[in-house]
């Protein structure tokens, strides 16, 4: 049976780096940012409208009682 042996001097790759994600060039415009919030403010509405109905279809009521 070969089994590799690894010593403190072997090679060892680094974690490539990740670009930074925090510049001014990526920021988005307050219009882009209020698009988002409408969009989410719909999904979440959608959300409030549609679950109820749907996990009494399948019988899941009981998940939206609050604690």
């Amino acid at each position: 049976m070969n089994s590799q042996k690894f010593s403190a001097s072997s090679p060892t790759r680094s974690r490539p780096t990740k670009p930074s994600t925090w510049l001014a060039s990526n920021r988005l415009t307050p219009s882009e940012i209020a698009l988002l919030q409408q969009s989410k403010k719909s999904i979440a509405d959608y959300v409030q409208k549609e679950l109820p109905e749907r996990l009494k279809q399948r019988h899941l009521e009981h998940m939206l009682t609050k604690v």
